[in-house]
């Protein structure tokens, strides 16, 4: 063995085996660590999302169906075809514009932008009071449309799931 090679240091820092010159001791510099990051293989970045994020997507069904409401308002009594069609198209466009890992909030949030839009028709409306009867009246006679959109909302996160798209 040539002196050249192996140190005596190197026996004397507690290790059973002799190192190389140039190699370091883990104990020594306390980079135990070092050497398991180098082996590890580099982490590759995830794919962008493509589509909306889900919060825009359902502020959308909601102005939407807002907009649609107004125009059922000035037209006839209530919620009536016009915010159904709106609820259900904005909600089905929603689900297809929309990132694959917001699909449940397009799904549920029908029920919840029906009763947004409703609670806002009745304060702005002249002839409406805001009471529980009212409210009740308004859900009762919406619920066709929540169901259908919440129905069309799944069909579309389905469709997507299966796609993959």
């Amino acid at each position: 063995m040539a002196q050249d090679d192996w140190s005596f240091d190197d026996l004397s820092s507690g290790s059973s085996r002799p190192q190389r010159p140039g190699a370091r001791d883990p104990r020594r510099d306390g980079r135990r660590d070092a050497g398991r990051s180098q082996r590890q293989a580099p982490r590759r970045a995830a794919a962008p999302q493509r589509g909306v994020a889900g919060a825009l997507g359902v502020l959308g069904v909601f102005l939407v169906t807002l907009a649609a409401a107004a125009a059922d308002s000035y037209l006839g009594v209530g919620l009536g075809t016009l915010t159904t069609i709106a609820l259900v198209g904005s909600t089905v466009a929603a689900g297809l514009l929309v990132r694959r890992r917001d699909l449940a909030t397009v799904a549920v949030a029908p029920p919840l932008v029906f009763v947004g839009v409703a609670l806002v028709n009745i304060v702005l409306a002249p002839s409406a009071t805001l009471s529980l009867p009212t409210i009740a009246t308004l859900l009762i006679r919406g619920f066709p449309a929540m169901a259908i959109a919440v129905g069309a909302a799944l069909v579309v996160a389905l469709v997507r799931a299966v796609t993959r798209r």
